[in-house]
């Protein structure tokens, strides 16, 4: 989630170096040889125009605190008057020498001291924002003004974020710039045949572009995510952040295939939010589309498959890990993924079924069981042969159940057997997100 962070150019001389250094930048090209290619490339990526734009300061304590991803606000004049995204956190001496030491008044530049504790920024955007309305957002006395570089503490973060859903929220009702982020609530999504509908009906209507980014969101976070929706977020629509940090742009068609794809734009914004993969959700892709996306390292998820995904999360309750590490492999998700997820499946049923049969067994036992060859008898007389597994199976399913956290077998001196019931061990397990399907049919 992202952060605060201040940046003050209170004197004449520190605003001009913020004109040099944020609002102007500096050509990428000046800093190579001080860089890794790594940095540079991501430079050129995330930049708007072909410099970098950053901050030097000389203060690690605080500056140790900021992360990529954070919003930075520059204030001068008794108001901030821009802000930016944070990219890149680097410590480099050399640099900041290059840049700045006969660039500002020689008596500025300490090398004892050196602004080298560098900030590298994105998406600058001019603001007027009186610094008495910024102290009333984020809970400063009236009469704090900013003094050197501050980062805003946690603890007011996180009253932003209950106040306003996000800090980026906040932060746009308070600039006018800048994206609204909503936190989708599982509680306010539909049922997934509702979902469904919805979202086909909406990915091919131009006109309900937006209602189709909250539906993407809503999908994800039925799929069982933590999901934001991104209101006026540019090539970001949907951001995942857990269990993994992705970024999602939601495209509608009224033709019903998306023919053209700004996969660089898609790509650097995820660069931005220093996400680890990009998805763009469409009603279908053509091949060139395809193609493009992945040579930019992107996946394409059509609305047909995100649905086929969200049945199968509502039949076995498939965990987000599994659907997300499908979904974050560059390309196409196509029915080649879709029968990985599907065999996947299928062994957590096994495994479900085998620990089902050893419940029952135990519970059917007149005494405790010795060995996992003792209940591979017992589950024999109960199960076609097919079905009966193997001692190895037996034998993990009766160390998941002898677990401490579970407690459904214990082992005592003849051997193995239930302290519960098979009801309650199933509802146990059953809260534990262990995949337990079709109990009915044991009792039918």
């Amino acid at each position: 989630m992202p952060g605060i962070v201040i940046f003050t150019a209170g004197r004449q001389d520190a605003y001009e170096d913020y004109k040099r250094s944020v609002d102007d930048g500096h050509p990428i090209e000046e800093l190579e040889s001080y860089l890794s290619p790594e940095d540079c490339e991501e430079l050129r990526v995330t930049s708007e125009d072909g410099n970098a734009h950053l901050w030097g300061s000389s203060v690690p304590d605080k500056w140790h605190n900021v992360e990529a991803g954070d919003i930075a606000l520059i204030y001068h004049g008794g108001e901030f008057v821009a802000r930016g995204q944070v990219t890149l956190l680097r410590e480099n001496y050399e640099l900041a020498e290059h840049l700045w030491k006969d660039t500002v008044d020689h008596d500025r530049w300490d090398p004892d001291n050196p602004w080298k504790y560098l900030t590298f920024l994105s998406d600058i955007e001019e603001i007027s924002v009186d610094v008495e309305a910024f102290n009333k957002l984020v809970g400063y006395d009236e009469t704090y003004r900013p003094q050197g570089f501050t980062r805003v503490a946690d603890h007011r973060l996180d009253q932003l974020r209950e106040d306003y859903d996000s800090v980026e929220t906040a932060l746009a009702e308070l600039t006018g710039t800048g994206e609204k982020v909503h936190h989708v609530d599982e509680t306010e999504v539909e049922e997934t045949t509702d979902l469904a509908d919805r979202l086909k009906a909406a990915s091919t209507n131009g006109s309900r572009a937006e209602e189709f980014e909250q539906l993407v969101a809503k999908a994800f976070t039925r799929l069982g995510c933590t999901t934001n929706w991104i209101e006026g977020g540019g090539d970001t629509d949907v951001e995942i952040h857990a269990p993994r940090h992705i970024v999602i742009e939601a495209k509608t068609r009224g033709p019903g295939t998306l023919n053209t794809l700004e996969a660089t734009n898609v790509d650097k914004h995820r660069r931005q939010k220093d996400a680890e993969h990009a998805i763009v959700v469409a009603p279908a892709f053509s091949p060139k589309v395809i193609e493009n996306a992945e040579a930019n390292q992107l996946t394409t998820l059509a609305v047909d498959d995100l649905i086929a995904l969200l049945n199968r999360r509502r039949q076995y309750a498939i965990p987000p890990e599994d659907v997300l590490e499908l979904l974050t492999r560059p390309g196409p998700f196509q029915d080649d993924r879709l029968d990985l997820l599907d065999e996947r499946i299928n062994e957590r049923l096994d495994a479900g079924e085998t620990i089902l049969n050893v419940i029952r067994a135990l519970e059917r036992a007149d005494s405790p069981v010795e060995s996992a060859a003792d209940l591979r008898w017992i589950i024999i007389g109960m199960e076609e042969p097919s079905d009966v597994p193997d001692e190895n199976a037996i034998n993990e399913a009766i160390q998941l159940l002898s677990h401490p956290s579970l407690g459904v077998v214990e082992r005592v001196e003849e051997g193995y057997q239930t302290v519960t019931n098979y009801e309650n061990a199933v509802e146990l397990l059953q809260s534990i997100d262990a995949v337990i399907q079709s109990v009915n049919k044991h009792e039918e």
